[in-house]
């Protein structure tokens, strides 16, 4: 009887203290959750690199800038890409297959990757990478814009264009780059996403470029989200495009992940927008330090 009791006292003091003894390192880690964009930089080549880590609601980067001398050193491709390591894939937010890494590039925070399932990513289409099992049973929305969306999405643009002092002479040579239709968590509203150019090379050598998220509740699409930059010498163009949209924070909103492409800095940033309190605008919540500097 004694020895009964005792191991029932034993347990019974565990269970009133375990809470005060922190986690070990591995139940910290489970808590953190890794965002990584893969894309295809070469044909027949996909490619991993880390964006941001979210733990507690919060969002860190997950890479030192490669134009900082003061940034801290880390090894995020002995952490993250370490080969063999497997991601599930998601693509227009929900789940699209799995990615195997291979060989890691330690000093671009890199890795090539072999992906198993039905995406095809190529040129501007790119996906999202995390460690979570995706147990939902959420459906990609993410399809080509039809003829008649790009129609629209191109009037769009060249008003957007127009806005900011292009003349309208010139409105004409805007161009599409990329342009997807895709529902937005938790909108039932459809969205188009979509990055523009604009050659003036005939005029002043220089190429400008767009991108917005638009809705269309009606006849007339709506613009939510518009970035645009004007190029004020031929090296100073910038780009944003498209990573893919998920639901980050778990909590049944979808954030837009964006590659922002810089040709003076040879290098790239990633921004992340959310759904303002009105739902009807976008707002910038996080941008990463410079990455995958050429010099």
């Amino acid at each position: 009887m004694y020895p009964a009791v005792l191991r029932t006292c034993a347990a019974f003091v565990f269970l009133c203290f375990a809470p005060i003894f922190p986690a070990s390192q591995d139940e910290t880690s489970t808590n953190e959750r890794i965002w990584l964009a893969v894309e295809e930089p070469s044909r027949g080549q996909l490619r991993i690199e880390p964006i941001a880590t979210v733990e507690d609601g919060e969002l860190t980067a997950s890479l030192p800038g490669c134009l900082s001398e003061s940034a801290a050193p880390q090894d995020a491709a002995g952490k993250y890409l370490e080969p063999g390591k497997k991601y599930a894939l998601l693509f227009g937010g929900a789940p699209a297959g799995e990615v195997q890494l291979r060989e890691s590039n330690h000093k671009e925070s890199t890795a090539s990757v072999a992906y198993t399932g039905t995406v095809k990513i190529h040129g501007q289409v790119r996906a999202l990478a995390t460690n979570p099992e995706q147990t939902d049973f959420r459906v990609a929305s993410r399809e080509p814009a039809t003829a008649e969306q790009r129609a629209s999405a191109l009037t769009l643009a060249r008003e957007i264009f127009g806005e900011h002092g292009i003349p309208e002479k010139l409105l004409s040579s805007v161009r599409v780059e990329y342009l997807t239709r895709t529902y937005l968590a938790p909108s039932s509203l459809p969205s188009l996403i979509g990055s523009f150019t604009l050659d003036t090379s005939d005029s002043d050598g220089l190429l400008h470029s767009l991108f917005f998220i638009a809705s269309q509740p009606s006849e007339k699409l709506l613009p939510e989200l518009v970035w645009i930059h004007l190029s004020e010498t031929e090296t100073d163009e910038e780009h944003l495009r498209l990573v893919d949209h998920a639901d980050l924070f778990g909590n049944g909103q979808d954030e837009v992940v964006t590659k922002l492409v810089s040709l003076q800095t040879q290098s790239h940033r990633y921004l992340i927008f959310r759904r303002t309190r009105d739902g009807a605008h976008w707002e910038q919540i996080f941008k990463s330090e410079p990455l995958g500097c050429s010099n």
